[in-house]
């Protein structure tokens, strides 16, 4: 069956190159986290505000500005409200966590937390995810997602779901995203540590920026697939 007829709008050495990144960037981020002499730098780009941060931030508001687009686009076209509407909703989302990950401007401006939420903030930032009973579950938040994403690749085979169903290309990017949250989950439950440990928690922010370039990927392959059935 074509890629056209299957309505990817990507041909198989694409989809390759999709399903190997992600296996390439973390064996890198393993490197460096695991070599003496680039640990330093690793631990470096991976603190708050550093560079891991701030590209996950910009793809997060890059991919909503882009996943609206094409939600405004498909409800032109009369696609279905699911379509749309599912997309819109995505591309939201992505939007919210961009602007929770530079705080809001906070990070880029560096104006003072409101006085309501100094104290209840776990770190005193302008955010919403570090508000008691969401701080610290971030774990369960990557496993989730990951877990939805999956799922979403067995919707394909419904009609009503196909042109907003995951790609398959994409799955090894959950996958990972999946691995470290359950490890997290697990440390947390079984109250534990060792080297594996402290090396997954040192890639929180790697696998947060993995999230949001399979974020953007997955609004690319919708994209593509509106654009083959229009």
């Amino acid at each position: 069956m074509t890629d056209k007829k299957r309505g990817y709008g990507a041909g198989a050495a694409l989809a390759w190159v999709v399903a190997v990144c992600p296996l390439l960037l973390t064996g890198v981020m393993v490197a460096l986290l695991t070599n003496n002499a680039t640990r330093g730098f690793a631990i470096r780009i991976s603190r708050e505000n550093s560079v891991i941060e701030l590209v996950t931030a910009g793809l997060m508001l890059a991919g909503g500005v882009f996943g609206l687009v094409n939600a405004w686009r498909a409800r032109k076209r009369r696609e279905h409200l699911l379509v749309w509407g599912f997309l819109a909703m995505f591309s939201v989302a992505m939007l919210f966590v961009g602007m929770e990950e530079i705080a809001w401007g906070q990070k880029l401006f560096a104006f003072e937390t409101p006085a309501s939420l100094q104290n209840l903030n776990k770190q005193h930032e302008m955010t919403l995810h570090n508000l008691p009973g969401l701080h610290g579950r971030s774990d369960m938040m990557w496993s989730t997602f990951a877990l939805g994403g999956l799922i979403g690749i067995g919707l394909r085979s419904r009609p009503i779901f196909g042109k907003i169903a995951t790609e398959p290309a994409i799955a090894p990017w959950f996958i990972i995203v999946l691995a470290i949250g359950a490890t997290m989950i697990y440390k947390d439950y079984a109250d534990t540590n060792n080297r594996l440990f402290t090396l997954v928690h040192r890639m929180d922010e790697f696998n947060e920026m993995l999230i949001a370039m399979a974020c953007c990927l997955y609004l690319w392959f919708c994209s593509r697939r509106l654009k083959s059935a229009a």
